[in-house]
């Protein structure tokens, strides 16, 4: 597979400073050709933000249903003390599908401290967007919960569950949580001027200091490969088989976005895939650069990774970053690669 197009539109993105570190894998019917960044390789560790959510987070709450710990239709009031009574009834498919209501807000590092229950009480205390179930809203703290719920249906920490549960069995190698700030073999993707204490980009996540639903995951190119070809084979040492229909399905069709149990699921309004991906593809991004995308009709993946959102964050002296030119730069590289395959 030659992807010259894309080869040379990454090599000007490097000169324009849209990045400095990338990674670009792409499979179709079964062939692999990866592109490189000269400071990375298949074992450069990226901070995958929200692509945690599908990495991690949902297959252990597919492993937990199909090991009947945990139901689709199980509620808040499950698992936590005091939901307040608009909340009690949110289930696990609302929270999976962005459905719940529930907003994102800063979470204070004096509760984080507190541990998990304190955090969960935290984001039940802020109204809801919407009567659970009526609309959709993007919602990392939902997942949070999602997370929380995990850790208590298994007694340990995601961290601990990742290494067991899908690290070993998917023979991955280098992806972990947490890892240190002067991590060698490791891309720069977080928004601040310093690293301070912990790797993390997402500002919850380095409040909670550990990793947690919505993210706290570093992943190597070859390992996100691991990942894909496991969900393109329906692959069970991840979850049970029909959870991959389940998840691919899209249950928010009249709302902003079509979302599937976590996964995003591109329609004609979605514009970052740009035409290389048609209607009924699915994937997920993250905040700092990266992107994995799916198409079973085609038998085709792409990932992109990069720290795209930290050289636009440089470009805003660290005050803030303009993520539509992330979104737009996702865009650009996949209608290369549509060219490359159309040669």
């Amino acid at each position: 597979m030659r992807l010259e197009r894309t080869r040379a539109l990454m090599a000007r993105k490097l000169k324009e400073k849209a990045f400095d570190t990338f990674a670009v894998r792409v499979s179709l019917r079964g062939e692999e050709a990866t592109l490189y960044s000269e400071n990375a390789n298949e074992d450069t560790l990226f901070d995958m933000a929200s692509c945690g959510k599908v990495l991690h987070t949902c297959p252990l709450v597919f492993q937990a249903i199909g090991e009947g710990k945990l139901r689709l239709d199980s509620t808040l009031d499950d698992f936590f003390a005091h939901v307040p009574e608009e909340k009690k009834r949110i289930t696990v498919q609302q929270l999976l599908t962005h459905t719940s209501g529930i907003v994102r807000i800063p979470l204070p590092k004096d509760i984080c401290a507190r541990g998990t229950d304190a955090i969960a009480e935290c984001i039940l205390s802020a109204p809801l967007a919407f009567a659970p179930g009526s609309n959709y809203t993007y919602s990392c703290n939902g997942m949070n919960l999602l997370g929380f719920i995990v850790e208590k249906l298994y007694g340990q920490t995601m961290d601990a569950l990742f290494e067991t549960r899908l690290k070993a069995p998917l023979h991955m190698t280098r992806s972990r949580f947490a890892i240190a700030v002067d991590e060698p073999n490791a891309a720069v993707c977080y928004t601040r001027r310093e690293v301070g204490p912990l790797r993390f980009d997402d500002a919850n996540v380095l409040s909670m200091g550990r990793v947690c639903g919505a993210g706290g995951s570093f992943f190597s190119p070859g390992d996100v490969g691991k990942f894909v070809r496991a969900v393109m084979q329906k692959d069970e040492t991840l979850y049970p088989e029909r959870f991959f229909a389940l998840a691919e399905t899209d249950y928010t069709p009249r709302f902003e976005e079509g979302r599937g149990l976590s996964w995003l699921i591109v329609d004609g309004r979605y514009p970052q895939t740009g035409r290389l991906f048609p209607a009924g593809s699915f994937g997920h991004c993250g905040h700092t650069g990266q992107s994995i995308y799916i198409s079973r009709a085609l038998d085709l993946s792409v990932v992109i990774l990069t720290n795209a959102t930290r050289f636009s964050a440089m470009k805003h002296d660290f005050v803030t970053d303009d993520y539509g030119t992330v979104e737009a730069l996702r865009a650009e590289i996949h209608n290369a690669i549509a060219g490359d395959l159309a040669e």
